[in-house]
């Protein structure tokens, strides 16, 4: 038997809840040449839905590149990251020999080096330092590939960079460079990932920002309460268990329907169920919350370790208050004692950083994680600041 929930990693086939209206609108887009730029908070499933998306149209014939920018945090390991998902996702590993490399990328000027990684896996090295006065030249000429095999091939091309934010801190210019290329590529689809909604959104609503109007705006949102209620009552019974319907209200009130919090809690709920041998109620979904608070504890006390005082108070304030429009009125402040508005900005941006608040429009902050909450308000009485 085989927990039916799984968290943590990157979600497909049954274990993938719904979205079938954003898998259909980002599958139309991306077929059609059409640029995006898709937003939600970390772990609310946008890399497994744009990774479904990429299969489907594989199917259908697309090309799609995927290259995730946390995995390459310099302008070099960027060149090299992009010429090794160009080469393995526009041309295959499978279907092309990698002798065919200097084929490939000969026609820009390039000279990659086929390296073999410990586990095996083939990337590409380009020999560019971080110094290179070539740096810039080759990354544009990386840039331009995706248009020139549309053009040869006749075949629509996507290309996806996942936790785009970081271009900033790969290269304060790497956007500029970036923007220049891909708006003369009309029959590629270019979709850029971010998790940081505030850095997301003033790069590419900001009129300043070279990434001003480039793609389509598209958000995910919390799966709705109902949709989710089915899933979790069906992967139950799917494994011959059973949850009441209070104990999955229970659930998705904890988790505020949040994807990957709430297969976590309904992962350790089934588990609870399955080892006891009884019907899942709301009890065993305390229980449940129990050892995923405990489970998550240690990360939690590193983070809070790191904090401001006035950081820590503006989390408490927010953990018990459930979020806040008027979080620098002074009846706010004065409430919970969090100081002068100046210093709770500074500590809001801040935490907007590091991603434990976020902001929802138009202007309430909250805290998008809910075992964060929730492990905030078990200690709101040991903890005075």
């Amino acid at each position: 038997m085989e927990n039916p929930f799984r968290y943590g990693s990157i979600v497909t086939g049954e274990y993938f809840v719904d979205r079938e209206q954003e898998l259909a609108e980002l599958q139309l887009d991306m077929r059609s040449g059409q640029n995006v730029v898709l937003v939600s908070p970390r772990r609310f499933g946008k890399t497994s839905l744009v990774l479904i998306v990429a299969e489907r149209l594989r199917a259908q014939g697309v090309l799609v590149a995927y290259l995730d920018l946390l995995t390459t945090p310099s302008k070099a390991t960027f060149a090299n990251g992009l010429a090794t998902a160009l080469y393995r996702d526009l041309v295959g590993f499978k279907g092309r020999a990698w002798h065919k490399l200097q084929q490939f990328f000969g026609q820009k000027s390039l000279l990659p080096t086929l390296k073999v990684g410990p586990d095996g896996t083939p990337s590409i090295e380009l020999g560019l330092g971080e110094r290179s006065g070539e740096l810039d030249t080759a990354l544009a000429r990386l840039l331009e590939i995706p248009g020139q095999v549309a053009t040869d091939q006749k075949k629509r091309v996507a290309v996806v960079l996942d936790e785009f934010q970081e271009a900033r801190l790969i290269d304060d210019h790497l956007p500029t460079l970036i923007r220049s290329v891909w708006q003369m590529q009309p029959d590629v689809s270019h979709v850029f990932l971010g998790s940081q909604r505030h850095m997301m959104q003033r790069l590419f609503t900001d009129k300043s920002e070279p990434m001003y109007r480039m793609a389509k705006p598209m958000t995910l949102d919390a799966i709705p309460s109902d949709v989710f209620a089915t899933f979790i009552k069906g992967r139950f019974a799917a494994t011959g268990r059973e949850i009441t319907g209070a104990a999955v209200d229970r659930l998705l009130e904890i988790t505020s329907c949040h994807p990957h919090d709430t297969q976590e809690l309904a992962y350790f709920t089934w588990n609870l169920a399955f080892l006891e041998g009884v019907v899942a109620t709301q009890e065993t979904v305390e229980h449940a919350l129990d050892r995923v608070l405990r489970a998550e504890s240690a990360r939690y006390t590193e983070v809070w370790s790191r904090l401001t005082k006035t950081q820590r108070l503006v989390l408490l304030a927010l953990a018990t208050s459930g979020g806040a429009k008027a979080i620098y009125s002074e009846s706010y402040r004065q409430q919970y004692g969090l100081g002068a508005q100046s210093t709770v900005q500074s500590s809001l941006k801040g935490l907007r950083d590091t991603e434990l608040v976020d902001m929802i429009p138009p202007a309430k902050y909250w805290i998008p994680d809910p075992f964060l909450r929730a492990w905030l308000l078990r200690m709101t009485g040991a903890v005075t600041g």
